[in-house]
């Protein structure tokens, strides 16, 4: 069930249950897909608002593939270590900690990584918020899109 429609991109917002709950429907032979099957969706207002609140540009495509070639390893190091603050993940990867938080903080532009206030301060943790990334390029109007599929919670 359908909760609301973005009108201006008519991509639908629904809940996570809502959305398998029409899938197991259609799997059971209980409903026709819905009419977003095979298309985009957001899964809740706060992914809608995320999507839609990152801005690309033409030359984004360049500059993420630049941004990304050179920090696989700071990328890697977040993910596999989990390190609980900036100055901890510049150890891991053998940088300078000024250099990793601008770093971060052009990758958090992106949406691949979130800073995380502590609790102790002023610290920020760095998490991996997307583990797969594609870049739409319409060719005729040259706009660009960025999606990306979020982290799962690792235990």
């Amino acid at each position: 069930m359908e909760k609301s429609i973005n009108q201006s991109s008519n991509i639908p917002v629904m809940t996570l249950t809502d959305a398998f709950e029409a899938i197991k429907s259609v799997g059971r032979g209980e409903s026709a897909p819905p009419a977003w099957a095979g298309k985009k969706v957001y899964i809740g207002e706060a992914a809608k608002r995320h999507w839609e609140g990152i801005e690309t540009k033409s030359e984004g495509l360049d500059s993420f593939s630049k941004l990304y070639s050179d920090n696989k390893d700071l990328i890697a190091a977040i993910a596999k270590l989990n390190p609980d603050s900036i100055a901890a993940l510049a150890k891991l990867v053998d940088r300078e900690e000024s250099n990793v938080s601008r770093t971060l903080g052009k990758l958090e532009k992106f949406g691949i990584v979130e800073l995380v206030a502590s609790a102790k301060g002023r610290t920020k943790r760095p998490t991996l918020v997307m583990e797969k990334v594609r870049f739409d390029l319409d060719l005729l109007t040259g706009k660009m899109s960025l999606a990306g599929v979020r982290r799962t919670a690792r235990l």
